[in-house]
């Protein structure tokens, strides 16, 4: 297949291209420094600022599958209004101009969401049939917004598939901001440690990614999240466990809300998240299921 890749250099996207490479597609990506791209991954890049540039035309040519990645990283300090108005813009902006101008050889677009896009509180177990509210938290209107606008292809007669990701393990994401503290011994839960966490491991996310591309039962939201959440706690002692290192240094809430604020709901909200439609629907077969043994492939060998 000939697939089209925005933000392929970042965490997600570096591993993305690598299995695409190894199953022999035509790759092709869009970036804002097209010579790095080109450098980094070994495939054909093109120059693309998505806020003061339209799509280049030569980089949609005879695509049959674009996969939207491209995002402000989400953790990269406090969320100031200018802050959040690139994390949204750099999602919602590049996705209408993407679907704008489809080509008429698109088969399939699928495009990044996040977990998110449900209420992050309380045990309620959450899956894709949540109505989300037209008012919400900014990371709900970020999803839904996202969605929405990926979802506008659809009128082109184009499959949609919108990948609500939970929380990443691998060698990038949040777990790397993690790691330098577990690595001394200083790490342990976030705030009481009581809330859910929904994680997937790397190579299931790109399996979920490149399935969702290529299998046409794939429509709408899809959860990329494990089926086995876990209580933060049960995140930490697992993560010290598999860098033999110890967890007895838990994070009060109030420090996160100091130092980063509104971005602080990224490690205290709670996300119990159910991936419904690829048990039930789709048949997909999780790699990793359990989380110690997920973080044993990853970080045990450290």
């Amino acid at each position: 297949m000939n697939i089209l890749i925005t933000g392929a250099t970042g965490f997600i996207g570096r591993h993305l291209v690598q299995r695409l490479k190894q199953d022999h597609h035509t790759i092709k990506v869009l970036s804002r420094n097209g010579v790095r791209a080109r450098q980094k991954l070994g495939v054909p890049a093109f120059d693309w600022n998505y806020a003061t540039e339209e799509v280049p035309p030569e980089a949609l040519e005879n695509t049959q599958i674009i996969i939207h990645l491209m995002g402000e990283n989400l953790g990269g300090g406090r969320w100031t209004d200018k802050r959040k108005r690139e994390i949204y813009e750099s999602r919602i902006v590049s996705a209408r101009k993407l679907v704008a101008a489809a080509p008429s050889t698109l088969e399939c677009f699928v495009c990044g969401s996040a977990i998110g896009i449900y209420p992050g509180e309380g045990e309620g177990i959450y899956d894709e049939t949540y109505a989300v509210p037209a008012q919400g938290s900014f990371m709900q209107t970020i999803c839904r917004d996202w969605e929405m606008e990926a979802a506008k292809i659809e009128n082109k007669g184009v499959r949609r598939v919108s990948i609500r990701t939970g929380v990443v393990l691998g060698d990038g994401g949040m777990v790397d901001k993690l790691l330098p503290v577990f690595r001394v011994g200083l790490g342990g839960p976030v705030g009481h440690g009581r809330q859910w966490l929904s994680w997937i491991h790397i190579d299931d996310l790109v399996s979920v990614y490149i399935t969702a591309a290529l299998d046409t039962r794939y429509h709408g939201p899809v959860n990329a999240v494990s089926p086995k959440p876990v209580r933060y706690r049960e995140f930490a002692a697992a993560l010290g466990k598999a860098l033999h290192r110890p967890t007895f240094f838990p994070t009060p809430a109030f420090i996160l809300k100091l130092a980063l604020g509104e971005a602080a709901a990224l490690a205290l909200n709670s996300y119990h998240i159910a991936p419904t439609k690829l048990l039930q629907e789709y048949g997909f077969k999780f790699k990793f299921t359990d989380l110690p043994i997920a973080l044993e492939d990853l970080f045990g060998k450290i």
